[in-house]
């Protein structure tokens, strides 16, 4: 008789037992949290880096639309500058490199761990002058493309690191 009850009454059991869980209240400040890391800020640091042992050019493309200067310098890693030239490219097509907004050249310095900025043109070669202090600004989803100028440099690595305004 004793069976007989537990076995009607264990189902029963099981569901209260499931249904209880542990007892933990689910709130709406869980998805609060959620929505927080949706609308979080961007850092202001934004960091493109190429790599010659990989390849001679990388896109990144912009997750917002910014605000930013010009780096005066890049950093370098690994290698050697020595004759060897980068270039960023702004606002570059997808499939075609050389259809850019300008871009920017930098050369080697007497510091092997940078190199700095020679400077900066326009898609028809106009030099843009001093751009310290100026202000360049890019829609979301624009590429910027760093690239070796010349030949492909295996052994360099090189980093610029922007100062970003996301708007």
């Amino acid at each position: 008789m004793l069976n007989i009850l537990i076995r009607k009454l264990w189902p029963l059991m099981s569901l209260a037992i499931a249904t209880a869980g542990c007892g933990k209240k689910i709130t709406e400040s869980t998805s609060s949290i959620v929505r927080q890391t949706e609308n979080q800020q961007l850092p202001s640091s934004y960091v493109i880096s190429l790599y010659g042992l990989e390849s001679s050019k990388r896109n990144y493309w912009l997750p917002r639309p910014a605000q930013f200067e010009i780096p005066n310098r890049l950093r370098v890693s690994k290698g050697s500058t020595f004759q060897k030239g980068v270039e960023i490219a702004f606002d570059v097509n997808e499939f075609d490199s050389d259809d850019f907004q300008f871009k920017c050249i930098y050369t080697p310095s007497s510091d092997t761990s940078e190199m700095r900025l020679k400077n900066c043109e326009d898609y028809d070669g106009n030099d843009f002058g001093n751009v310290s202090d100026y202000q360049f600004s890019l829609r979301s989803n624009d590429i910027i493309q760093i690239r070796f100028s010349g030949a492909r440099s295996d052994d360099l690595e090189v980093s610029a690191v922007f100062s970003m305004n996301w708007i």
